[in-house]
């Protein structure tokens, strides 16, 4: 374990105090797991959306929002509903190839929207699902 000192503003240190003050934490509690979230391990995640979802910590929450909210197009939703349609059959080489592609883009867009989810939630001091009926 290591001892950090750094300076926070103001305001920032006063979130915390209330975050720790509302959960009857310590101070230290809340800021350590606050670097947890806002840091997550990402050491099992591949290597073209690893730096991505570091780098959302810093986004906006408009940003953030557009992610979370975000889907695969209706084209690609389609092609991947029929290539899990005719599975019943060998698939063809470029069937396969671009089922992995399909299957692969929409787990990192699962991992996007979950981060961003996350990083919502802890920003807004909130429950998920009350960030969610915010904004719907």
């Amino acid at each position: 374990m290591a001892t950090l000192t750094f300076e926070v503003s103001d305001s920032l240190l006063t979130r915390a105090r209330e975050a720790a003050e509302a959960l009857d934490r310590p101070l230290e509690d809340v800021l350590i797991g606050a670097l947890a979230v806002g840091l997550p391990d990402v050491h099992d995640v591949p290597d073209s959306v690893r730096s991505e979802l570091l780098e959302m910590t810093f986004f906006d929450e408009n940003s953030l929002w557009q992610i979370a909210k975000g889907e695969m197009t209706s084209a690609e939703q389609r092609e991947l509903q029929a290539l899990l349609d005719v599975q019943k059959r060998p698939l063809l080489p470029q069937e396969q190839v671009r089922l992995q592609e399909l299957r692969e883009s929409y787990g990192k867009a699962t991992l996007r929207k979950a981060r961003a989810y996350a990083l919502l939630s802890l920003r807004s001091g909130e429950s998920l699902l009350a960030a969610l009926d915010m904004t719907d």
